[in-house]
């Protein structure tokens, strides 16, 4: 069902590939800059050893979504990290990206990762976080309670920019820039 279902989400989002339709300057450059990128960061040689051969060797959806949250860390630099998910793959992709940050389990924090399994906590994290902070919220599509989530998360006053990226949901809280919303084909 994941096979059909992964081609018919790219059709649907087709106009929503690449950036096109994105007007402000520093979305433009953050979708094709952190979430489209397509080069080589140093850690991904070492990381790929996480993943089964055949995911390696296809180079699959799995570890695609891995190395954005490699990049979605490295891009923040946070100097706290709090990590909501028992997946210790996306949680050694996020520490590999930021040795230096320290890792938190309560208290506010620079970037927070929660997992599919965890998105009910998340609108209470993003009340919680800093100006400068990155929430990152895993299977924000999965259904429609899932779904009721990403949007009241969306519509709170204390978010700002905010990427529906289909399999995961990326929220910015500066509120010097205008409050938008962006689907992105990723």
């Amino acid at each position: 069902m994941r096979l059909i279902r992964k081609p018919w989400i790219w059709v649907l989002r087709f106009r929503k590939r690449k950036g096109y339709g994105v007007h402000s300057p520093s979305a433009f450059s953050f979708i094709r800059g952190v979430v489209l990128e397509s080069w080589p960061y140093y850690a991904y040689g070492e990381l790929a050893r996480l993943h089964p051969w055949w995911v390696r060797w296809g180079g699959l959806y799995p570890m695609k979504c891995r190395r954005l949250l490699f990049r979605l860390a490295n891009f923040a630099e946070p100097e706290t990290v709090r990590l909501v998910t028992e997946d210790q793959v996306a949680k050694e992709y996020i520490r590999s990206a930021v040795p230096k940050a320290k890792n938190t389990d309560s208290g506010t924090a620079d970037f927070v990762f929660v997992g599919r399994s965890h998105l009910e906590e998340a609108p209470a994290l993003a009340a919680t976080m800093p100006e400068r902070g990155l929430l990152v919220c895993e299977g924000i599509h999965k259904g429609e309670t899932e779904l009721t989530l990403w949007h009241d998360i969306q519509e709170s006053s204390h978010t700002g920019i905010t990427f529906d990226l289909y399999t995961y949901g990326v929220v910015f809280f500066d509120h010097r820039r205008h409050k938008q919303h962006y689907k992105v084909n990723f």
